[in-house]
């Protein structure tokens, strides 16, 4: 059975879009002005021209309550248990301890109690490699050419505002039912 590794944010829960909303939110509040140097960025410590000092307090003030409210992404739950007879699933993520035991709890409630996690890895390659990852879903291109780089199928998890990769080994997906498509009429044994 071949393996695929999940990244969370952006991927099983829609925390990426709840980081937007809730930077928009502080940059007005807080700064009372546009602090957007490149919106294209996945994270929001690349897209803001913020100081350390408020990045720190932006995510203090708001990580519990955005990570606890984010939903799961439209149809991830259904493709999910669709495919866990047919691939094996972990989880990579370089989210800490705290967040990651709220993303265990929520992973419960679809059937996914089991799920080997891996965390606090900032650096993913190595782990996909180590575990012998077929496929990676990640939302950040450079994690999915880097897979690509090392013989690891990367299906990209790509959000409204960042670009399409162009590469070998790169698919660029938008939703759940792609992902479902393509690792079906591909990759299903």
């Amino acid at each position: 059975m071949k393996t695929i590794a999940l990244d969370l944010d952006g991927v099983v829960f829609d925390s990426e879009n709840l980081y937007r909303v809730y930077t928009e939110i502080y940059d007005v509040e807080k700064n009372e002005k546009d602090n957007i140097i490149d919106n294209t960025q996945r994270t929001f410590q690349k897209r803001y021209n913020w100081t350390e000092e408020e990045f720190k307090e932006f995510y203090n003030t708001n990580v519990e309550k955005i990570l606890t409210t984010a939903n799961l992404m439209t149809g991830v739950a259904i493709v999910l248990n669709k495919l866990k007879n047919h691939f094996k699933f972990i989880v990579v993520t370089s989210r800490n301890d705290f967040e990651t035991e709220i993303a265990r709890e929520k992973l419960k409630t679809i059937g996914f109690e089991n799920i080997k996690i891996f965390n606090n890895e900032h650096h993913k390659i190595e782990k996909l490699l180590e575990e012998n990852v077929d496929y990676i879903i990640d939302d950040d291109d450079n994690i999915c050419i880097n897979a690509a780089d090392n013989g690891i199928c990367a299906l990209y998890f790509k959000n409204n505002a960042s670009n399409k990769v162009d590469k070998e080994k790169v698919i660029n997906v938008n939703n759940w039912g792609e992902i479902y498509k393509y690792l079906m009429l591909n990759e299903g044994e």
